[in-house]
């Protein structure tokens, strides 16, 4: 099994916009792709202009098949960039967990 996270930091005048879109991206994903299911966080306390995204795989394979199908999605892609206006250039950082 396999986590994948991303979180992003969100510039400060643009949360409300931030988590409604980082649902909707989310709500796509889920949408378009049964083999992964993406679940958005925000801290509860401590840094509260971070957001999660959380995504479970049963293996590698399965990675790279979700991907191939998200990185020809024109649509996927127009909603990515409009996100881009709600958090700071160059925060986004991303993580591969593996089970153990």
């Amino acid at each position: 099994m396999y986590r994948y996270q991303r979180i992003g930091r969100v510039k400060n005048d643009k949360k409300s916009e931030a988590i409604t879109w980082a649902k909707e991206i989310a709500e796509y994903i889920n949408t378009k792709c049964s083999q992964v299911s993406v679940q958005v966080y925000a801290e509860v306390f401590g840094d509260l202009h971070i957001i999660y995204w959380h995504a479970d795989y049963k293996d590698l394979a399965t990675i790279e098949s979700v991907l191939a199908q998200f990185m020809g999605d024109q649509e996927y892609w127009t909603l990515v960039n409009k996100g881009m206006e709600f958090f700071i250039e160059g925060s986004f950082r991303d993580t591969l967990l593996g089970s153990v």
